[in-house]
């Protein structure tokens, strides 16, 4: 009876984990969408998948570097992908409004 709190645990713990992956992109298309770029929301159809491949990824190769702390770097590397992710998903918007112009 005592694995149900733990696999409970785990599903909030990868909720949260989610949510700040994806969350600042969500609030660029979100932005982006209310100022009249209808396709905003659409692009994360793409961006989702490339910015979770490539945190498995960058913390996979720590984990096989044999880096120290997983938790940290875990989160580290969740956290700069998502930042990094937001910033070039808005300046790829950015871009194609200009163009489009």
């Amino acid at each position: 009876m005592a694995a149900m709190p733990k696999l409970i645990l785990t599903c909030a713990i990868l909720g949260v984990l989610f949510c700040t992956l994806w969350g600042p992109s969500f609030f660029v298309a979100r932005h982006l969408w209310r100022k009249g770029d209808w396709a905003a929301m659409r692009a994360l159809r793409l961006l989702w998948p490339v910015q979770l491949v490539l945190a498995a990824g960058l913390i996979f190769a720590a984990d096989a570097a044999g880096l120290g702390n997983p938790l940290g770097y875990s989160i580290a590397i969740i956290m700069g992908v998502s930042l990094a992710g937001a910033a070039a998903f808005a300046a790829w918007r950015l871009v194609l409004g200009l163009v489009a112009r």
